[in-house]
């Protein structure tokens, strides 16, 4: 069972069709009536947790066989930066590449308990894609509007599914654009009667509850948590959501311990972060020249959330230059094997920064939230792959190249 409750004011209700406080506007937390998380083990992935989720009725259940991602210790790159107890959440293996199908079957599911046909949402591709697969799922239909300059592989991937796909000047560039965006689109959904899908605990924050269980997993697979975590932050919504569900974890008595959760943006696209070192509010910036697909927001909706997270976590923020991140994305794929987008191998890029500024002393537990695989992004991928060539042969020559090695 479950109910609402402001995050500002003293709001509480039953569960009902709503996005945000009646009374003030703020954000709407999803409350649980039991701290405890029983394991479902005959559901799959993230439904599990169920006792944990929004969903009233199993049989609404919308699942592509999302979660359950590998947390994998680093073979090599811990070791090369004195940092031993690296860990890495793939969650590029969920079913389209990303962790927003969490976010896709919670919300979905949600759409059809509520008996709603239709969908609206905003995406800059990963979210977009989720969505889209899961509302096919389901027998759903949806629109999407997406950036004035989208990445091509994750609107192609988008087109696959068959939504209707809008790309709105200057969004991704100008707060006033992302604001006035979320407004209409909440806007036309009340008036059409359809959901509204954005990866924002501000929008929707019975879908975002799909994000927490990445903690609990974690939890499940370290059998205790963190002492870091490190999450990529664009809208913020993934940050604040994992620090809900390492609380609940650590509330049902599953750990003792909580972990310190790191915000990590590019330094030309921070509003978070610039808030968190000035010791204020999250305010939007005046313009994104970051090229981190996923991480390009000038006005983070749960950007507030994300400064309560790291508060409470007794965490902090860090912003890397885009070159950094796609140092980090290639050292993944040729040191580990692991293949992610630019906005996954941020992590890395922060957690090589604070070993070198000494805020990281090399003997804590670190888990990297790896967001998305790397096909998502073709640009980086030629970038990742610009100095490698391939050399010509003969089919008689490869007996040569053989001994040539011997």
């Amino acid at each position: 069972m479950f109910s609402l409750a402001c995050m500002s004011c003293h709001w509480q209700s039953p569960d009902q069709d709503l996005i945000a406080c009646p009374d003030c506007g703020s954000t709407i937390d999803i409350i649980y009536a039991s701290a405890q998380i029983p394991l479902r083990q005959d559901l799959p992935g993230i439904w599990k947790y169920c006792a944990r989720l929004p969903l009233t009725n199993l049989a609404n259940l919308v699942s592509l066989g999302e979660g359950s991602t590998p947390l994998i210790k680093s073979a090599w790159l811990g070791k090369e930066m004195e940092l031993p107890d690296l860990h890495f959440k793939v969650e590029g293996t969920n079913p389209t590449g990303s962790y927003k199908d969490r976010i896709a079957a919670v919300g979905i599911a949600r759409l059809v308990e509520l008996g709603k046909r239709h969908w609206a949402a905003t995406s800059s591709g990963n979210a977009g894609a989720s969505f889209a697969a899961y509302s096919v799922r389901a027998g759903l239909t949806g629109n999407l509007f997406t950036l004035e300059k989208p990445s091509g592989a994750k609107i192609t991937q988008i087109m696959a599914y068959g939504p209707k796909i809008y790309t709105v000047t200057r969004l991704g560039y100008d707060p006033s654009v992302e604001q006035t965006t979320w407004q209409n689109i909440r806007e036309i959904c009340t008036a059409n009667g359809w959901g509204m899908l954005v990866t924002a605990r501000r929008f929707s924050p019975h879908a975002m509850e799909g994000v927490k269980t990445m903690a609990y997993e974690i939890g499940e697979q370290l059998q205790t948590v963190p002492d870091v975590v490190y999450v990529p932050v664009g809208g913020g919504g993934m940050l604040s959501a994992i620090w809900k569900g390492f609380m609940e974890w650590h509330a049902s008595g599953y750990s003792t311990l909580l972990p310190k959760m790191i915000a990590v943006s590019p330094e030309n696209c921070d509003a978070v972060g610039s808030a968190w070192r000035a010791g204020r509010s999250v305010e939007p910036i005046s313009d994104c020249s970051s090229t981190i697909s996923g991480l390009q927001l000038t006005a983070p909706p749960d950007g507030d959330l994300v400064l309560k997270a790291l508060h409470e976590s007794k965490g902090w923020a860090v912003s890397v230059p885009d070159d950094a991140t796609y140092s980090a994305q290639a050292k993944l794929a040729n040191r580990e094997g692991l293949f992610v987008e630019p906005a996954a191998a941020i992590t890395l890029a922060a957690v090589h920064a604070d070993l070198k500024t000494g805020r990281l002393k090399g003997t804590e537990k670190v888990a990297c939230i790896l967001t998305g695989v790397g096909f998502k992004d073709a640009a980086a991928i030629s970038k990742m792959v610009e100095s490698v060539s391939m050399l010509p042969t003969s089919a008689e020559s490869i007996v040569d190249i053989g001994q040539s090695r011997s």
